[in-house]
């Protein structure tokens, strides 16, 4: 009996002295990116990095789960659910996201950037950066930006005709985010902009809802926008971003130790996908040309550009920003 008794007392000390694990604390990013074997966009490249990152530097203590292809809603829908903690991680277009934000409205300006390259350096301008933060935390919105990637360089495609200037865009009915710049935009080159979420476009196109859109050669290829408006003009008029949202609940759930990585770590994910997006707009062109029926215009863009570019200054006086104008300028 004694030495029953000296056994569980061996087994109880053992037991109290072995470590606890930790919980692992999940957070869900939600995005409208469709995911496919290899990847066709950047923003998959991205997040599998992050998520993959994030598991390493936190001993597996905080797990990022993708829900992609909007499994849990459009980009609109997820940015709403940041602040009750439906979703925790939303990457957000600065079109959409303007109406919450207006600010976040000069990315639609036309022409702000000159490359990718120009473009990765003015994201990781610390003061460009932070000034932005503040900019959507004063809005007290429930979450916080903490990074920002690109999608690509914006090009135009449209159901009806090949379109090699202004001129030729004139009249045609214009898919364009909800941002009064995107409109602003459009409607100078004689478009008729009307806002239709993301997830509808193919099917806006399809049945005539509207003619024209515009995105970045990845999301027209994986999208397969060219099915339905096989015109496509390579305006390059935009490198269009994704600001990183997260919910101020979630980082709350994170345990202190890990909450500066898992914002670090989404920072850096910005670069990743700048990256990434950079390399497959090269191959996702050379694809695009490649399919039978699709019409690839190269223009001259001089002409867009000239139209266009003034816009640039009055949105950044409009929004209070000129300020952001200035770094980016400074970064050509």
């Amino acid at each position: 009996m004694r030495r029953l008794f000296f056994m569980v007392m061996a087994i109880a000390g053992l037991l109290c002295a072995a470590p606890v694990l930790a919980e692992t604390v999940v957070l869900r990013l939600a995005t409208n990116d469709h995911f496919s074997d290899p990847p066709k966009i950047g923003g998959q490249v991205a997040f599998q990095w992050f998520q993959k990152k994030v598991a390493e530097r936190t001993n597996g203590e905080v797990e990022i789960k993708i829900y992609p292809g909007a499994q849990l809603g459009a980009e609109k829908d997820t940015v709403k659910m940041l602040k009750g903690g439906g979703v925790d991680i939303s990457p957000d277009s600065p079109g959409n996201h303007a109406a919450l934000v207006p600010e976040v409205g000069l990315f639609s300006a036309s022409y702000l950037f000159t490359s990718f390259e120009h473009f990765d350096r003015v994201m990781a301008d610390e003061k460009f950066f932070n000034r932005l933060k503040k900019v959507v935390a004063d809005r007290q919105l429930g979450y916080q930006l903490a990074g920002i990637g690109a999608t690509g360089s914006r090009n135009v495609y449209n159901r009806t005709r090949v379109a090699i200037t202004p001129t030729d865009l004139g009249g045609l009915k214009m898919r364009v985010m909800n941002s009064p710049t995107e409109f602003k935009v459009w409607s100078t080159l004689g478009m008729l902009p009307s806002t239709i979420a993301s997830t509808e476009i193919y099917s806006a196109l399809q049945s005539g809802v509207v003619d024209a859109a515009e995105s970045s050669t990845p999301y027209i290829v994986s999208n397969k926008y060219y099915e339905v408006a096989p015109y496509i003009t390579l305006t390059n008029h935009q490198i269009s971003g994704h600001l990183y949202l997260i919910s101020d609940k979630a980082l709350a759930r994170v345990p202190e130790k890990h909450r500066a990585t898992v914002l670090r770590t989404l920072r850096e994910t910005g670069r990743e996908h700048i990256q990434a997006t950079a390399r497959l707009t090269t191959q996702k062109l050379a694809e695009l040309r490649s399919k039978p029926n699709v019409k690839v215009s190269t223009v001259d863009t001089a002409p867009f550009i000239a139209m266009l570019r003034p816009i640039q200054d009055e949105v950044a006086k409009e929004l209070g920003v000129e300020d952001l104008l200035k770094i980016i300028r400074e970064h050509q």
